[in-house]
């Protein structure tokens, strides 16, 4: 049976969102063979609102919490990194429609 998207937040994503609201950095990581569904569960499917991502829940999630602390501010910084043969590139860059690949 496959793991639905929700169940991957609430068991892979919410733990690290919540330590990242107490100040301690979180890093969730997808890791695979090509076509094994890293792009799906991480992003989600387009369909069907019920198939987003760990990234859109995290996003929700993230701002309904702090809308929620009103006795705390928040700086809220987000990346999101492939990579593919030994190459890392920024899927956040939107200078043009490439992909920004990342240099040491």
């Amino acid at each position: 049976m496959a793991a639905r998207q929700d169940d991957i937040f609430e068991v892979v994503a919410r733990p690290t969102i919540e330590e990242c609201l107490k100040g301690i950095n979180g890093t969730i990581f997808a890791y695979g063979q090509t076509g094994s569904g890293k792009t799906f569960t991480i992003t989600g499917g387009t369909e069907r609102y019920v198939d987003r991502g760990i990234i859109p829940r995290s996003v929700s999630y993230i701002f309904e919490r702090i809308g929620s602390l009103s006795d705390a501010q928040y700086r809220v910084y987000i990346s999101y990194l492939e990579i593919y043969n030994d190459n890392g590139y920024d899927l956040l860059y939107r200078e043009s429609d490439d992909v920004s690949e990342l240099h040491n």
